[in-house]
């Protein structure tokens, strides 16, 4: 009985220990922290955190963008050509035959591609920068409008080079013509279209030609124009848009006389314009909704006024022919065309006879040009007009006249004015004096594939006119292009 009560108060101890153990231990463990020895490797747990939200996030983001490309409405349409066609019509002069070939143009290639081309375009004689822009604008010949050469003599002792006034053109040109039949134009430093006066000048042309401005700055010049046109608040009509605007580029010309038409420069240079005007009509067609009639069709000329032989020699014509011959004529002479004009002539109708062939006989001592008397120049030159000279003077090719003076009147072109490259040589004798035409439109192209050769460039005129529906000017030729 005692062994029993023992261990009833043994097991009651035990009991009374195990609890006041378990209230020591709960009660001692506030205070207690649990401590995770950390790893290599590891990091916080707010890293962690801030990881998981930034990364659901971009995914989120990467979500919501695909669903917005899927989404995204399709540009508008800039229309599909059936309106009103707008013309823009470049000049290049000397963008000789060979140089697309030859040269870095993927534009130029894209429009080909797209319209049509040729480099066999034989321009008319004299293949000078003036008369040939001015045969392009007016369709006419050097015989009809009179600009014959980039120097010429308008009276006895009056000579202009670089002629700029519209009013010395014998016929109209195309912005008079387009004007006058409600065409509004742009035309910029187009030969022969500064000063405008009369009934029917072109809506915006320019006071003076800059002859240092590069491409890039003459079409800054003539966008800036155009979109000036439209910046009013009201919107315009469509017959009160711009439908033809001209202009010309001269780096291609400049660098093929300093350079050379095969230095590499001049591949270059060309290559800088076929971007600049990549970079124009990238910006035109930014800005087509607003600049042009309601599904207005773009197409595009791109025409030259001649192309570019290697010069050889300098000739200085006072020096070559010499005083005695010089007191008797006034020599207008420039690139590789020369305008003679008789002087102080006997009085008798004999004797002037006999001076007449004398001279003539001295003419021909010379062996760097070709003469012709001015009543028997070739029909096909189409050049006779009344500011023709007595005697024409043709350089062969690869010479040019130069007002600089050396040792000797005909020498080499480093003693020059620093050109060396030369044009105006008649076509049928140099074939460097064929260019480069390229037609094409956006987004429909009025020509298609190979234009093959054209003879002439009076066809121009009544090209740009036909597209522009309107008539061609009076006088001028009416034949066009292959164009729709």
């Amino acid at each position: 009985m005692f062994r029993s009560f023992a261990s009833s108060v043994i097991t009651l101890l035990a009991v009374l220990v195990f609890a006041f153990g378990l209230l020591f231990f709960w009660s001692g463990s506030e205070n207690v922290e649990f401590k995770r020895v950390a790893m290599e490797g590891d990091r916080p747990t707010a890293a962690v955190l801030e990881e998981y939200r930034r990364k659901t996030a971009q995914a989120t983001e990467v979500a919501s963008n695909e669903n917005m490309k899927e989404e995204a409405p399709k540009p508008v349409s800039r229309g599909n050509g059936d309106g009103l066609p707008v013309v823009l019509w470049i000049s290049i002069p000397g963008f000789r035959g060979d140089y697309i070939e030859k040269s870095e143009t993927p534009f130029m290639d894209e429009l080909i591609s797209s319209g049509g081309g040729t480099n066999k375009m034989r321009p008319n004689f004299p293949c000078l920068t003036y008369p040939a822009h001015a045969t392009l604008a007016t369709g006419t010949p050097p015989a009809t409008h009179g600009i014959i050469a980039d120097r010429i003599r308008t009276a006895p002792g009056e000579v202009i080079d670089n002629p700029t006034d519209s009013a010395l053109l014998g016929a109209e040109p195309i912005w008079t013509t387009a004007t006058r039949q409600g065409i509004k134009t742009i035309v910029h430093d187009w030969p022969l279209s500064q000063n405008q006066t009369g009934d029917n000048p072109a809506a915006f042309f320019l006071d003076s030609f800059d002859p240092d401005a590069t491409d890039e700055a003459r079409l800054n010049t003539a966008l800036e124009t155009w979109k000036g046109t439209v910046s009013g608040d009201a919107p315009l009509e469509d017959k009160d848009k711009v439908r033809l605007v001209m202009l010309r580029l001269t780096d291609i010309q400049k660098a093929g006389l300093v350079h050379g038409p095969r230095g590499d420069d001049t591949y270059a240079a060309v290559a800088a314009t076929d971007a600049a005007l990549k970079k124009f009509v990238d910006s035109v067609e930014a800005e087509w909704e607003k600049l042009a009639p309601i599904d207005g069709n773009l197409v595009i000329f791109i025409t030259t006024d001649h192309g570019m032989a290697e010069l050889e020699k300098n000739v200085n014509i006072a020096h070559l022919l010499g005083e005695e011959m010089m007191a008797n004529a006034d020599v207008v002479a420039h690139d590789a065309v020369a305008n003679l004009y008789f002087k102080n002539l006997p009085e008798s109708e004999g004797e002037q006879k006999l001076f007449t062939e004398k001279f003539d006989g001295e003419l021909s001592k010379r062996i760097y040009f070709r003469t012709y008397k001015k009543e028997e120049l070739p029909e096909d030159f189409k050049y006779n007009n009344e500011r023709v000279g007595d005697r024409v003077l043709t350089l062969k090719t690869g010479y040019a006249f130069v007002d600089d003076k050396a040792e000797e009147p005909v020498f080499d072109p480093t003693a020059g004015p620093g050109y060396f490259g030369g044009f105006g040589y008649p076509v049928g004798e140099s074939i460097r004096m064929s260019g480069q035409i390229i037609i094409s439109g956006i987004p429909k192209s009025p020509v298609t594939g190979e234009l093959g050769e054209i003879i002439g460039q009076e066809g121009f005129h009544a090209s740009v006119c036909k597209i522009l529906g309107i008539e061609p000017a009076e006088g001028a030729s009416t034949e066009t292009l292959p164009v729709e």
